[in-house]
Order: structure tokens, then C-alpha cells, then sequence
């Protein structure tokens, strides 16, 4: 087919379900999957600012994960890694892109709401199609 899977990965448990839908549609489908990992920066409830050294070793940290499961399922997969905003960096992504998966924390009240939520944004912001995966 030869279309192409953008998978939004942050690390955390809740992106683990993505990565395996992911990879099962590469697999099925032949298709290629870029993973991406994005370090916010700036104000949230707290400010936060890292070095690219910091961001370089948090994102290999997170793709390792993602490469091992990937390289179990025998599917090729590369990795980007931006600093900025996840949502619109992910959208932003997306315009090269046949699909973006991602996974959902479940928030809910006041954490959704102070937090926000990078997969509602991109839902709404892709320029693709998008799935989200619950866990």
C-alpha cells in the first residue's frame, strides 16, 4: 500500500496500546511507521525547560521501548523527535502522513481541563486521519 502511520509516543503506559495498534497495521498492511516523540516546553503548572542533551536521552528512552516491539513484530520503523508543543507539532506532522495514532490517557474533571489533552487536540487538528487508542 504504502501508506504511512505517524505514531504520537510519550513513554508512558497509555501509549503502550498505540504502539501495538500501530504496529499491527504496519504489519498488516505493509506499511511504514515514523514514531515521534515531543518534550513540551514552557508553562503548564510548572515551568519546565531542558537541554537538547535532556531531550535526546528522553526520547531514547522512550523510543527504546517502541524499537524493541517493533523489531519483535519484524516492522521497520524510524523516529523524530521535536521540542514544542505535542499536539500542534504532531498536527503539523501529519500533513506528510496517511494515518497518526496515538493513545489516551483518560483524563478526566480537572486534570483534563488544566492539562488539556494532546489527543482531542489532534483529532481535531490532523491533517489526517487519526486514531486514538484507549488503554
Amino acid at each position: 500500500m504504502g501508506e504511512k502511520i505517524l505514531l504520537a509516543v510519550d513513554g508512558t503506559k497509555s501509549s503502550i496500546p498505540a504502539v501495538r495498534k500501530a504496529i499491527s497495521m504496519a504489519k498488516e498492511s505493509n506499511r511504514s511507521i515514523t514514531a515521534v516523540y515531543v518534550k513540551e516546553i514552557g508553562f503548564k503548572l510548572s515551568p519546565s525547560f531542558y537541554s537538547l542533551r535532556e531531550v535526546d536521552v528522553m526520547a531514547r528512552d522512550v523510543f527504546s521501548n517502541v524499537r524493541s516491539m517493533a523489531d519483535e513484530a519484524g516492522v521497520d520503523i524510524k523516529f523524530k523527535v521535536t521540542v514544542g508543543h505535542a499536539a500542534r507539532d504532531i498536527a503539523s506532522l501529519s500533513r506528510s502522513y496517511d494515518f497518526v495514532v496515538c493513545g489516551s490517557r483518560n483524563r478526566k474533571g480537572v486534570s483534563r481541563m488544566l492539562l488539556g489533552s494532546v489527543s482531542d487536540s489532534l483529532t481535531r487538528m490532523s491533517k489526517c486521519a487519526t486514531m486514538v487508542v484507549k488503554s
